[in-house]
């Protein structure tokens, strides 16, 4: 399973706000970042990582 995570503060309280022909834009509940850039790791990496 795939997870966004927010570039500025990595929370993944992250959603997509607007979507369609020209991409995502994302929001961030914690940090208020909106942007079409988020960073996204799979559960595997996350447990590499250990960000659980």
């Amino acid at each position: 399973m795939k997870r966004l995570h927010c570039p500025v503060c990595g929370s993944t309280d992250v959603w997509a706000v607007t979507g369609g022909y020209t991409g995502c834009i994302y929001r961030c509940k914690r940090c208020g970042y909106s942007g079409a850039l988020v960073v996204e790791y799979d559960d595997k990496e996350d447990e590499e990582r250990g960000d659980r």
